[in-house]
């Protein structure tokens, strides 16, 4: 992958487009109904459009703003184990995630300058997913409508399964930087979700 100042690498792209159908598949399968799942395809597409792909571009953003080589990339071992869960009807989704090198290239591509990036900085920009997604939960809760509510459900969700507190998640950096930032965070995101949880969506 060569490294430069552009907003996507091609590979990238590739890794994203990939990760976003994984996750709008687990989402919208349900078991031994294939034309509901069909029919929930785009809905949950839109949802993840929103929610996945924002998230993931915070992180980029502000990983960037500290100096870091920041690009999204794929898992296959965590697409695997997306679809073995959702054959067993646990909506997981661990197609992927942000990588984050600590370092920039020089224009031959050699390692040029070394950021120490400090508990602060890996929290801030764990944050700033979490923070998308709990924005839109929040924005979309706001608005009547079964669709809007579904969006609210799938972002809250996402949240707060980023802030569990395991490595390599969102939430573990987070409680290392702020444990009471964490607990306000994971409280707020369970309460947006509790409805989805529960099987109201």
């Amino acid at each position: 992958m060569e490294y430069s100042k552009r907003w996507f690498y091609k590979d990238e792209i590739k890794d994203i487009i990939i990760a976003m159908v994984v996750i709008t598949v687990v989402f919208a399968y349900r078991p031994f109904d294939l034309s509901t799942t069909i029919s929930l395809l785009p809905y949950y597409f839109i949802a993840v459009l929103l929610a996945f792909l924002f998230h993931e571009l915070a992180h980029r953003f502000v990983a960037r703003r500290f100096g870091c080589v920041a690009f999204f990339k794929m898992w296959p071992q965590g697409i695997i184990i997306s679809f073995l869960f959702m054959l067993v009807g646990f909506k997981f989704v661990a197609p992927g995630a942000v990588v984050i090198l600590p370092y920039r290239f020089g224009r031959w591509g050699r390692k040029a300058i070394n950021v120490h990036l400090t508990d602060v900085e890996m929290g801030l920009i764990s944050i700033a997913g979490v923070s998308v997604n709990l924005f839109f939960a929040a924005l979309f809760s706001i608005f009547s409508g079964d669709f809007f509510v579904f969006l609210a459900g799938i972002n809250a969700v996402l949240a707060l399964f980023n802030l569990l507190p395991i490595p390599p998640l969102d939430g573990s950096k987070i409680v290392k930087w702020k444990p009471w930032i964490w607990l306000f965070l994971i409280i707020i995101a369970g309460i947006l979700a509790w409805p989805y949880i529960t099987g109201k969506l």
